[in-house]
């Protein structure tokens, strides 16, 4: 193989860093090099191509700040807003009906179902404020805990009080309450939505939920099991000094008590969204940019649940999909219609 072909083969393989709609300019550039080569020899060869390669990568890089830039974060955000919503009553109908069975329920469960309810409302029927009223109150309810409101009875007298398998989902749900908030400030102030549509919506919004009553209302609410001693402050107890064992009052704070299953049918939902957002992040990148906001919002907890080092599959996850989402974006945005420059065909 001459030296020529060398280089022609070297310059145009570091040439391909250069993003497909820059190509033009990448050959402009592959040439400097090979006239570069020619001029100086061979021994500047891999010089040459390293620059070459190097000007690619930067020119790819701001193609891709820009595509992510212009990329349609808004209508991503509206698009999230009833799956977001529907997720948070069958959170917190997880927590509330497998072992409360008293009435009237306190008042962060009151902040939490009501807020869960009143989101799904607004983003059926697209209603801004009721959207961000209502995820103002989840936010409340699950935030209440971290600064000293709503622990008192916690067991093991810390501020967390959502166990979960090593997930604490009061903190979890926190970024999510917040994306909320912001996905229902992102919708039109005026409602553009139909009562017809927005009933339908909110029928899909309830499923998942009316599913969820439907297996957990089937098993028994667990009480509460206590323990006084006399020198733990207990009265009324044997003069003996033994650990009085009983069923106390319901515990009035929100706990999970089967996490596993609604994590694992949150983790199958969000892996099926992953998979049809990737296939139709071409046709729709607003749906795919909504998943990748969605796994944003997750990281954290998903590393909980796994491992520390593993919140880097979410996110590479959602960098993918957001630059496959954006790069689909700008092709459609400056693609012009066939139909827009050729005449009307005659009958």
């Amino acid at each position: 193989m001459t030296a020529r072909r060398v280089t022609d083969a070297v310059t145009s393989l570091a040439a391909r860093t250069f993003p497909s709609s820059r190509r033009g300019e990448g050959r402009v550039v592959r040439d400097w090099a090979r006239d570069a080569v020619d001029a100086a020899g061979v021994r500047v060869l891999a010089r040459e191509s390293l620059s070459l390669a190097v000007a690619g990568l930067r020119v790819r890089f701001g193609v891709c700040v820009r595509d992510v830039r212009q990329a349609p974060w808004r209508p991503a955000l509206a698009a999230l807003t009833l799956p977001v919503a529907a997720a948070f009553p069958i959170l917190w109908t997880f927590g509330f009906v497998p072992r409360y069975d008293y009435w009237p329920p306190g008042e962060g469960w009151v902040l939490l179902l009501n807020g869960s309810l009143l989101s799904v409302i607004g983003a059926a029927f697209a209603v801004r404020w009721i959207i961000v009223l209502g995820a103002a109150a989840v936010f409340v309810g699950a935030g209440a805990p971290y600064v000293g409101y709503g622990a008192e009875m916690a067991l093991s007298d810390t501020s967390t009080f959502f166990p979960a398998y090593g997930v604490d989902l009061g903190a979890a749900s926190l970024i999510p309450a917040l994306l909320l908030a912001g996905a229902g400030l992102s919708l039109p102030r005026r409602r553009t939505r139909s009562l017809e549509a927005g009933l339908d919506r909110l029928v899909l919004g309830l499923l998942p939920t009316a599913a969820a009553l439907v297996y957990l209302l089937t098993r028994e609410p667990e009480p509460l099991i206590n323990f006084a001693s006399p020198g733990l402050g207990g009265r009324n107890l044997p003069e003996s000094g033994d650990v009085v064992l009983g069923l106390g009052p319901r515990y009035s704070v929100p706990e999970l008590i089967e996490p596993g299953k609604l994590l694992t049918a949150l983790g199958v939902a969000l892996l099926v969204a992953i998979v049809f957002s990737w296939r139709a992040a071409r046709t729709r990148p607003e749906a795919a940019l909504a998943t990748v906001l969605v796994l944003v919002s997750v990281a954290l907890p998903f590393a909980w649940r796994v491992h520390e080092y593993a919140i880097v599959i979410p996110l590479a996850a959602a960098v993918a999909l957001t630059l496959r989402a954006a790069h689909a974006a700008q092709r459609s945005s400056t693609a012009t219609p066939a139909s827009s420059s050729e005449p009307a065909a005659s009958r």
